[in-house]
């Protein structure tokens, strides 16, 4: 660990980092395969739909 000062070029990973580290319960996808399953418009809608689901008030 080193310690990063707050507004150093460094920040953003770090804090990038300390998200990564906090996501649990996630699988990953293989996009390819998902567009090649559903189709463009159907993967969109559905990227809208999680984003939705996600954003912060």
């Amino acid at each position: 660990m080193e310690h990063v000062k707050y507004g150093s070029q460094w920040a953003p990973w770090v804090r990038a980092a300390r998200t990564m580290v906090e996501l649990r319960g996630v699988t990953p996808a293989d996009l390819d395969q998902e567009f090649a399953t559903l189709g463009r418009d159907r993967l969109e809608k559905e990227f809208t739909r999680i984003a939705a689901l996600a954003a912060v008030a």
